[in-house]
C-alpha cells in the first residue's frame, strides 16, 4: 500500500531556521540594517561618535568620515533595509543580508583590536551581528 509522502511540520521547519519565519527574519534584518543606516545617514558623529548617543568611536570621525564615509555606509544599509518594504521578504533578500553581514565582520574585528580609536561596544556588537548573520543565512538557504 502506497502512503503519501510525509511533509515536515511547520514547527520543524521553523525550528531549523531558529524558530523564525522568512518574513520575520527579513523584518529583523531590515530593522537592524535600517536602524544603523538611517542614523548614519542623518549624522554619524551625533549617533556613534565619541560624545554620541551610542559611542562606537573614541576619536573624532573628522570631516571625511562624517561627511562621506559614514553617510555613504548608512545609505547602503538603508537601501538593503528598504528592499524588505518595497519588494517584500524573500530568500534572495535574506541571502543579500547574510552576505553583507559576513563581509562586515572583518572591519568589526579590526575595531575590537584597535582600542585607541574604537570603544568596547564592538564586542557585544559582533555577538549580535553573528546572530543576524546566522538567521539571515539560514533564511537565505545557505544551510
Amino acid at each position: 500500500m502506497d502512503r503519501p509522502a510525509v511533509k515536515p511540520s511547520l514547527q520543524k521547519t521553523l525550528t531549523l531556521r531558529g524558530g523564525l519565519t522568512l518574513e520575520q527574519t527579513s523584518l529583523i534584518g531590515a530593522l537592524y540594517n535600517g536602524g544603523f543606516g538611517v542614523t548614519l545617514m542623518a549624522n554619524p558623529d551625533l549617533f556613534f561618535g565619541p560624545s554620541g548617543f551610542l559611542p562606537y568611536f573614541s576619536t573624532a570621525l573628522g570631516p571625511v568620515a562624517q561627511t562621506f564615509f559614514g553617510k555613504a555606509f548608512g545609505a547602503m544599509l538603508t537601501g538593503i533595509a528598504a528592499m524588505h518594504f518595497l519588494d517584500g521578504p524573500s530568500q534572495s533578500l535574506c541571502k543579500q543580508m547574510a552576505i553583507t553581514a559576513a563581509l562586515i565582520l572583518y572591519p568589526m574585528v579590526l575595531c575590537v583590536m584597535d582600542t585607541a580609536n574604537f570603544t568596547a561596544i564592538w564586542k557585544p556588537q559582533i555577538v549580535a551581528h553573528l546572530g543576524i548573520l546566522f538567521i539571515t543565512a539560514k533564511a537565505g538557504g545557505f544551510f
